[in-house]
């Protein structure tokens, strides 16, 4: 009999299907010695060629990855189970495609590209432009394409080569695998390989619209399958045949549960000047690795696996695990509470919620009830410790002892340790080509850095440059799996002074156009909850949803920093990901710069309507303001922006110098800016901006306008016409003025000043 254990379940369930993308690359040659091999299988199911039950198990035998004969057994028969590990695989398959038969492969399928999700979603708008994703690694995808690959089967070929030299990179560099166990590296290489080369594969395409991952159809099979394992783990390694018959559709044996930062944009924006973007970013960084490691603190202490992660990103994660978990959240949730009231007091800590879920529900809108409770819980933060430490939490800090300002902890000396630990953060980021996740047993009697409170969970950061089983912080370079997990989940771009050190806010500032200001851009998806809940359909699998999760983060993740990278150099990205961003940047650039990413998100989105984002911008009145009032400030305007309703649209849009302007009147907008600006380069008297600022409002008496651009008209008769052209463009029907014309005044005035 098969010993069960977590490390079998995982890598049975995640290769399940690996055959469906071994068979598209069609090596020919392979084919005859496969139809050898198993013989007896392919007969007894009356087929006439492999199947990809065939390729994945042939594949996996060859590989030199651990327990080759049991994985190979499971992966071969996953459709017609022959022990208990290949019925459980067979279940979670099941679950995981919505119960789902379309995907078995077909010899005389044709092979296609992936559709992309979220060029589907429908809510408001039913015609969809079907885009496609190209056969590609996921961190070299660059854009949709309008047809499918003339070669595809060309490219399946080449990124299954690149896969399978990997795999033997893998190998290679671990040796005795059969003795690690889930927590190692090796396991989570072994995730995020699959990540980048299967996410842009689709998991079925014979009756089905080719729309979810094979990836996230995989690492969803995974996370299902170890979550009922753990449920039943005595039954399964005691090799109970009756197990699966106390397993019901509708008996509540998994648990979701959410994590979600409170307190994250007071604790990431509430920093000094100095060194101000380093320290931003240094924070945006833990905030994003503190969840990382919170996730990871449960899930390893509970024995499940990286696959149990379903999402981190925004701000939050979702894992997914057996009922049982459910029971321990109070326990965990106090650990939590107790390590972040040591490290941060009330400003910031991670609120759990969770609910016992039923193989039915992973298929209705469980991520909108959970995210409810979670919201609940923000009302009551510090609930488990609160009576322990109520004298703690609500007694007045002694205003005679010298405090920083930031993190209100004793100063010794002039610099505060703990606060200038990000700043180190930040520069260690910019430094250093990788960091490791290591665990410790490390004893802290005195929270002086960020790696203090990681430690407080059983782990540290360290950078250095080409460390082994790190991640990488550059996005640009190919990762070599047997050196390196994968990359930085957390925007990592920066603008550097000429020195190379990093950009300060008077070096972004002195950067502008015109008036030597920095500001900020804040933006996020429009409708996210009903994308989730209605734009995928009636009952969608988790796999569907989590390949939507997989595109939004990787356009947020990698490509608006492209973005900015590529085109807007002097802005700092200091957080990106799950929905949301927020961008720090000479003023000038920020306009330019949220059309460009509203752009790409709509070629990203195959021009679906239905899929938007908003945007406001703010900026500083001074080099040195506090970044969080201007922060505050932004986020104040896009709430505005997200209220914006007009003529059928509503949300959508961007705030911009105290008006609010929809993404469709932009492009005018913007027109109707450089004509103005234009007459100002020109020599043409300030004058004009004040005059039509004066007529913008309600009431006037516009046949004086009609004058004054006559008489502008006739002092400059070399673009006489010109400027009489212009009054016709912002004059609308009713000899009103343009609505945006006050919101364009000022942008014009700021950008033609001086200093």
């Amino acid at each position: 009999m098969m010993e069960l254990t977590v490390e079998k379940v995982f890598l049975a369930s995640i290769f399940h299907d690996i055959g469906k993308f071994y068979q598209r690359a069609e090596i020919n040659s392979l084919k005859k010695i496969i139809t050898e091999t198993y013989r007896y299988s392919i007969e007894s199911s009356k087929s006439y060629s492999p199947r990809h039950q065939e390729w994945g198990a042939y594949f996996y035998k060859n590989s030199g990855l651990p327990y080759k004969n049991e994985i190979e057994g499971v992966i071969l028969n996953h459709h017609s189970p022959i022990n208990l590990l290949s019925e459980l695989v067979q279940l979670a398959d099941h679950v995981s495609a919505n119960e789902r038969e379309d995907y078995i492969s077909s010899e005389n399928e044709r092979v296609k590209n992936m559709v992309s999700t979220l060029s589907l979603v429908s809510l408001k708008y039913n015609k969809k432009n079907k885009k496609y994703k190209r056969v590609s690694r996921l961190s070299e995808f660059k854009e949709l394409i309008d047809r499918e690959e003339e070669n595809i089967k060309l490219s399946y070929k080449n990124l299954w080569n690149e896969f399978e030299e990997q795999v033997k990179n893998i190998v290679r560099e671990h040796k005795n695998t059969e003795k690690l166990d889930i927590t190692d590296p090796f396991y989570e290489k072994i995730y995020y390989l699959l990540k980048e080369y299967t996410s842009n594969v689709p998991s079925a395409f014979f009756y089905s619209e080719p729309e979810i991952s094979l990836f996230s159809h995989l690492s969803t099979t995974a996370a299902i399958a170890i979550s009922i394992f753990k449920q039943y783990e005595d039954g399964f390694k005691n090799g109970d045949i009756n197990i699966f018959k106390g397993i019901k559709s509708d008996k509540k044996i998994m648990g979701i549960v959410k994590g979600d930062v409170s307190g994250i944009q007071n604790f990431i924006y509430n920093v000094s000047q100095e060194h101000a973007v380093k320290k931003l970013r240094g924070r945006s960084f833990y905030v994003s690795y503190l969840l990382e490691i919170i996730a990871r603190y449960i899930i390893y202490s509970e024995k499940l696996s990286i696959s149990n992660v379903i999402y981190n990103g925004g701000g939050h994660f979702y894992l997914l695990g057996p009922a049982i978990l459910i029971d321990k959240l109070s326990y965990y949730q106090k650990k939590i509470e107790e390590n972040l009231f040591k490290a941060h007091g009330i400003e910031l800590t991670v609120n759990l919620s969770g609910e016992k879920i039923s193989l039915n529900e992973l298929s209705g809108e469980l991520f909108k009830n959970i995210s409810e409770k979670v919201e609940d819980k923000k009302f009551r933060k510090f609930e488990s410790i609160l009576k322990k430490n109520h004298e703690e939490i609500f007694n007045l800090k002694d205003v005679s002892q010298n405090l920083c300002p930031y993190c209100h902890r004793e100063l010794i000396g002039e610099k505060c340790e703990f606060c200038e630990s990000f700043a180190e953060l930040g520069d260690f980021l910019t430094k250093k080509n990788s960091f490791k996740i290591l665990k410790t047993n490390k004893k802290v009697e005195k929270i002086n850095s960020y790696n203090d409170i990681f430690n407080l969970f059983g782990y540290e950061i360290k950078f250095g440059d080409n460390l082994k089983d790190s991640y990488l912080t550059v996005k640009d370079k190919k990762i070599d799996f047997g050196r390196y997990i994968y990359i930085i989940k957390s925007a990592n771009y920066v603008p550097k002074k000429d020195d190379g050190s990093i950009a300060d806010l008077e070096t972004i500032a002195n950067n502008s156009n015109g008036i030597k200001k920095w500001g900020v851009l804040r933006g996020d998806v429009d409708n996210l909850g009903k994308v989730f809940g209605k734009g995928l359909g009636d009952k969608p699998p988790i796999s569907k949803k989590a390949t939507l999760s997989q595109e939004i983060e990787i356009f947020f993740g990698k490509f608006l920093e492209d973005i900015v990278r590529e085109r807007f150099p002097n802005s700092s990205v200091i957080y990106s990901g799950g929905d949301d961003f927020f961008i720090l940047g000479p003023w000038s650039d920020l306009p330019n710069l949220a059309w460009e990413i509203q752009k790409s998100l709509r070629s990203f989105s195959g021009e679906n309507k239905d899929i938007t984002v908003s945007m406001a911008m703010e900026f500083a009145p001074a080099k040195k303001y506090p970044v969080y009032r201007v922060a505050l400030g932004a986020g104040n305007n896009l709430d505005i922006a997200k209220n914006y309703k007009r003529n059928g649209y509503e949300k959508n849009a961007f705030f911009n110098f105290n008006k609010v302007v929809g993404w469709e009147e932009f492009e005018e907008y913007t027109l109707i800016k450089e004509k103005l600006e234009s007459f100002i380069n020109k020599n043409i008297t300030r004058k004009v901006l004040y005059v039509l600022r004066h007529f913008s409002g309600e009431n006037r008496k516009i046949w004086r306008l009609f004058y004054y651009f006559s008489r502008l008209a006739d002092r400059n008769k070399e673009i006489g016409k010109e400027i009489l052209g212009f009054l016709d463009l912002i004059l609308r029907n009713d000899n009103k003025l343009y609505k945006h014309i006050d919101s364009i005044t000022y942008w014009v005035e700021y950008e033609t000043r001086e200093g």
